[in-house]
């Protein structure tokens, strides 16, 4: 577990360097190799294949074997619980919950997946998104100090091929502590 929260910290530390957001990484540990599966959100930046390898260099000391690099870079950062939780509490220092609410419905990407005749992979798209903000943000007018307020857009997907993607991320401001949860529900076919 410490190498493991020891390698988060790497990576999350190398991506910060390029203003990108990272999701949970998934460890999947062998005895001859560690393979890491990451996704990321870099809407301006590309990261060089230099910068990548020593990346994969560094965890590879830190873990002391062979390591193998999966990233997944996001068009979008609500294709992710984690990165969207991350980039909606970036946005609550300029805008109202009211104000990312609405540019959510503007911008919120319906299809994750196409598949094609020669295809195997199911077609799958988000069905709803559901934001809750626990705290206050600066762009709010006063109010009491616990302050919950929550929006909805689409619907939760139930059935029996149905996702429901959920993170959380905290932050503070000058008015204390708040914190975005996100869940976003996917349907696949």
């Amino acid at each position: 577990m410490s190498m493991q929260r020891q390698a988060i910290s790497i990576v999350q530390s190398f991506f910060a360097k390029y203003n990108s957001l990272v999701g949970k990484p998934v460890f999947t540990v062998s005895p001859e190799k560690v393979t890491v599966q990451l996704f990321y959100y870099a809407p301006e930046v590309t990261i060089a294949n230099n910068s990548i390898i020593a990346l994969g260099d560094a965890l590879t000391r830190c873990w002391g074997r062979t390591v193998e690099l999966r990233l997944i870079r996001l068009n979008h950062s609500a294709l992710d619980s984690s990165i969207f939780a991350q980039y909606l509490t970036a946005n609550g220092a300029k805008h109202s919950f009211n104000r990312i609410l609405d540019m959510l419905k503007a911008s919120l990407p319906t299809v994750v997946s196409e598949s094609s005749a020669e295809s195997t992979l199911p077609v799958s798209h988000i069905t709803g998104v559901k934001v809750k903000l626990s705290g206050r943000l600066t762009t709010q007018r006063s109010s009491p100090r616990q302050t919950v307020q929550a929006g909805r857009l689409g619907s939760s997907a139930k059935g029996a091929y149905s996702t429901v993607d959920y993170s959380q991320h905290t932050a503070k401001n000058k008015l204390g502590a708040f914190t975005m949860k996100v869940w976003i529900s996917q349907q696949s076919q």
